[in-house]
């Protein structure tokens, strides 16, 4: 059994093949990196200053932060039930008509 991806990017062809060896008990990863019109010109394209500037750890947290600070306060505190609500049911339920 084989798997194939391929990315293609502006200067680069990555392909990753993945490969079962059933005779060996194994398996197998390649990685073939094209790059147009070479590595070192495809190396100054990815390191680009502002290319990879969300991939920084600590601010991927904190953009993950803003994005859920609305919700977090309802998940870190669970909802109490209000006891006026349930007096407002008893009530309810106490002057309903019987019959």
């Amino acid at each position: 059994m084989e798997t194939k991806l391929t990315a293609r990017l502006p200067t680069v062809d990555i392909e990753i093949t993945r490969r079962k060896l059933p005779d060996r008990n194994a398996e197998s990863v390649a990685i073939h990196i094209t790059a147009v019109p070479s590595v070192e010109a495809a190396a100054r394209w990815f390191l680009q200053p502002d290319l990879f500037s969300l991939a920084s750890m600590f601010s991927m947290w904190s953009m993950w932060m803003r994005a859920w600070q609305p919700w977090l306060p309802s998940i870190a505190l669970p909802a109490q039930p209000s006891e006026e609500a349930e007096k407002r049911l008893t009530d309810d339920a106490a002057s309903a008509p019987r019959g």
